[in-house]
């Protein structure tokens, strides 16, 4: 089973459009108007998120096709993973907005995203690679290793954030999160001059 080579103009707007410099903020931006009263999620099956997996560089194509494959085989576990994911995805946007915004993430939101890295390391295993451990899966056809794999690389980006190159859109409605190249960079907005949700800044 091959993942779908075309997709609609909305799914390639999110998927191919990688703008957040990192494949855990461009995760979280899987969802457009995160400030608004009508989220857009753009990953709508399992197979969304192996989509999105593979066009973020998170999973190879070739497992990905074989994640794609026992998901539709498994379909009730496929729908666990896919609610897992989104759990996890909206636990890390108010962790990085709140960052984003040089404030403290609730004690809330990091005792849950702790019980993802607990699920994560459960999943991976270390592995001694030419002369450094790596931090490996244990499994690759998991249902759940996509998210997995972001909650790892998530914890990575936190312990070593760029200071001060994280932001949050201006955009109040769009909520989308990504980082600058520099400290001093002023561009407010997702697309740099304008929100690519729909504000222009002049």
């Amino acid at each position: 089973m091959s993942l779908p080579s075309s997709r609609t103009k909305t799914e390639a707007s999110v998927f191919d459009t990688l703008i957040a410099g990192h494949p855990v903020l461009d995760f979280a931006n899987t969802i457009t108007g995160w400030g608004s009263n009508s989220l857009e999620d753009h990953i709508q099956s399992y197979l969304d998120l192996v989509v999105w997996s593979v066009a973020a560089d998170v999973m190879e194509p070739e497992l990905a096709d074989i994640l794609a494959m026992k998901g539709s085989l498994e379909a009730e576990e496929a729908a666990a993973a896919l609610e897992n994911a989104r759990a996890l995805r909206t636990v890390l946007h108010y962790i990085f907005a709140a960052h984003a915004q040089g404030a403290e993430p609730s004690a809330d939101d990091m005792e849950v995203f702790e019980a993802f890295w607990q699920q994560s390391m459960s999943a991976h295993r270390l592995a001694f690679v030419d002369d450094h451990i790596e931090i490996r899966p244990a499994a690759f056809t998991n249902l759940t290793i996509i998210a997995d794999l972001v909650t790892r690389d998530a914890v990575l980006l936190m312990k070593d954030l760029p200071k001060k190159r994280l932001r949050l859109c201006a955009n109040d409605a769009c909520g989308w999160l990504y980082l600058v190249r520099e400290a001093r960079h002023k561009g407010r907005y997702c697309g740099g001059r304008k929100c690519l949700n729909g504000v222009t800044h002049k």
